[in-house]
This record gives structure tokens, C-alpha cells and sequence, in this order.
């Protein structure tokens, strides 16, 4: 559970991987909308406001879509979902970011899936081949934009997977039970290479930042005080 109003976040400075390719995925609940603020769920600080990066975020202008973005000396990528997600009370919501910049088109670069589905996606701006902050050898954080401290994600997260290196589809994290024809997670099978690749299950049975990849990539948790397990 990350609560806003406690400043809660945890951070790592990574070391130089793939800033063109990697896959974030999560289960994401959420505990209140974004419309007064944005919600940063994971990004990557360049050094100041035009060098950072939101790999996936709340946008804030009262449509609490969900948005990539990085702000670079060099070009931006950008895009939000043309749908909202506005479920305060509970449910929870599977997101992956499938990111290739190698790709020539963003429809083929940039993808966001939500509950298996691939999202419609508008205010796009796509630079090929660039090397975004994501990967990059500075401090990224979770659950606060790296730049801005107001920024807060307030909501809970589980079953966070990053993958540097490779884009992956949500099939690879997710299914749907052909019992309920809902949309529910799985553990991932596939290889855990990559410098900065890491595994958060968040489930309670490790420390809140152990990196379960077997990498050994671990995150600082601030301001949480302990770990809390989760029904």
C-alpha cells in the first residue's frame, strides 16, 4: 500500500541497461483519482523537469488516463490512453508498458495494455531509436514522480515485474480464466536477463523492496516503516 498523504515511495539508481527496450507490468489498485495531481507509478530521473521519464503514470487533467512519457534533451515520447480508469473502490487493474524505440512507428513501440487489452493511445509524439531515461545510470523511484515531490501514487501495487531488454506482451503476466472470462495474473516464465530486470511481488513474505528476479536488484522503501502483509 503506498499512502499519499505519508510520502511514500521506494527508489533505486540503476546501472546502464537497455534505454531503448524493457517491459513494466503490475496490478495496480487505486485509492483515489488523479484529477487534482499526478499519479507517478514508476519513472526515471534525468536531472531536471525536460529530462525524466514516466514509463507509467496518472495523468492530471481530469481524466485520470494512464500515460508514458519521457522528457528528453533530444525529442519526447508520448502517449495516454484514450480510456479512463476511474475504480477507487477496490478493483484492481492489471498495466503493462511495452516499450521498443527501434520500432518506426509508436504503435509498434509504445503499447499499453490494461486487463489484457491494448490500449488506444492519443497525444502521441514518437522519436525512433532514442535512448530514454528509463535504463539510464540515475535514481528511478516508485510510487512519486522522480522530479516533482508532490506527485504521489496512492494506491496499492502487486506483482511488479520490470523487464529490461525485452518487449513483452501481457500474456506473459496475465490470463483470462475461461470459468469468469475475467482477466487474472500468473507468474511469469520467462527469463530474467537484463542489468536492471527486477521481480516486487509485494505480497508480505519478503521485505517490501527485495528484488526476487535472483538479480539482486533492491529498492529502498521511504517512509513506510516496516513491512505489512496484505491479505
Amino acid at each position: 500500500k503506498f499512502d499519499a498523504s505519508k510520502s511514500q515511495y521506494l527508489k533505486r539508481t540503476f546501472s546502464a541497461g537497455n534505454r531503448r527496450t524493457s517491459t513494466w507490468s503490475g496490478w495496480v489498485q487505486r485509492a483515489s483519482s488523479s484529477a487534482s495531481n499526478k499519479h507517478v507509478i514508476f519513472g526515471a530521473d534525468g536531472g531536471g523537469d525536460t529530462t525524466r521519464t514516466w514509463m507509467v503514470g496518472y495523468d492530471n487533467t481530469t481524466d485520470d488516463t494512464l500515460r508514458f512519457e519521457d522528457d528528453f534533451s533530444n525529442g519526447d515520447i508520448t502517449g495516454k490512453t484514450n480510456a479512463v480508469f476511474r475504480n477507487f473502490s477496490g478493483g484492481w487493474y492489471h498495466v503493462v508498458v511495452a516499450l521498443d524505440t527501434t520500432q518506426a512507428a509508436i504503435g509498434d513501440g509504445l503499447k499499453i495494455y490494461v486487463n489484457g487489452e491494448l490500449q488506444t493511445l492519443q497525444s502521441t509524439a514518437w522519436n525512433q531509436n532514442q535512448d530514454t531515461n528509463i535504463n539510464s545510470a540515475v535514481e528511478h523511484k516508485l510510487g512519486i514522480d522522480t522530479v516533482a515531490g508532490t506527485r504521489y501514487f496512492d494506491g496499492k501495487l502487486a506483482q511488479v515485474y520490470f523487464i529490461d531488454g525485452q518487449q513483452l506482451g501481457p500474456e506473459n503476466f496475465g490470463f483470462t480464466d475461461p470459468l469468469t472470462n475475467t482477466w487474472k495474473p500468473k507468474k511469469y516464465t520467462g527469463t530474467f536477463t537484463g542489468t536492471n530486470t527486477f521481480y516486487l511481488p509485494f505480497d508480505g513474505n519478503s521485505p517490501i523492496g527485495k528484488d526476487q528476479s535472483g538479480n539482486g536488484n533492491d529498492w529502498t522503501p521511504v517512509n513506510f516503516g516496516g513491512s505489512v502483509s496484505l491479505d
